[in-house]
This record gives C-alpha cells, sequence and structure tokens, in this order.
C-alpha cells in the first residue's frame, strides 16, 4: 500500500517534467513533507523545472525501477529517457507517512561499448 500511494506522489512529481499538460503546483505539492513545502515553494519548483529542462530537455519516458524500504524512510527509483539524455536515474525519497521528503534526478551514464 505504500509505494501504491508513494508512486502517485513520484508520478505527480514527475508529470512537471513532461511538457503538457502541466500538473498546478498544489497537485505536485499536496505530497511534499512540512520540511519539502518549506524548501521547495512554488517559484523554486518553477526554477527546478526550468532547470531541468536545460539540462536534460523534456522527459519522454519513465519506468519504474526499484523500491527500497528503510527504518526512516523508504526510496523509489524510476530510470527515464529525456530529449538531452537518454538515461536518467529519478530518485524520490518519503518518510513513513507517504509524503516526498527529497528527490533527486541524475544522468546516467552508459558504459561505452567496447570497441572490436
Amino acid at each position: 500500500k505504500a509505494l501504491a500511494k508513494q508512486q502517485q506522489v513520484a508520478e505527480k512529481m514527475m508529470d512537471a517534467f513532461d511538457g503538457e499538460p502541466m500538473p498546478l503546483f498544489t497537485q505536485v505539492s499536496a505530497g511534499f513533507n512540512a520540511n519539502l513545502k518549506k524548501a521547495v515553494d512554488e517559484k523554486a519548483f518553477a526554477e527546478l523545472q526550468k532547470q531541468v529542462k536545460q539540462k536534460l530537455g523534456t522527459m519522454k519516458e519513465a519506468k519504474f525501477f526499484t523500491y527500497q524500504r528503510f527504518d526512516q524512510a523508504d526510496r523509489v527509483t524510476y530510470i527515464g529517457s529525456f530529449s538531452k539524455e537518454k538515461m536518467v536515474s529519478m530518485v524520490f525519497a518519503f518518510d513513513k507517512q507517504n509524503k516526498l521528503v527529497d528527490f533527486a534526478f541524475a544522468p546516467v551514464q552508459q558504459p561505452e561499448e567496447a570497441k572490436k
């Protein structure tokens, strides 16, 4: 049950990076915990969207990758494809109330194919 709730929050978050239609900030931030709401307000979130678009491009797809349970938090990871980066790890950390506490998007460097 926790995973299903957390995936809904993560998917709302990812919707903010895949072009149109853009979810409202109030919809995205509804899944944030109190500290994240303080750290990421509407203005900061708009800036984050701009930075992601500049560095990674627009998200083309996202696939669920892993779910990890820890004593104090859970981590949900997706692997996404963006217009400027083929492979991006999107990690979402949740508290035990299934509220988003942190997130990170990072390009994944694929190993170069061995030259024959």
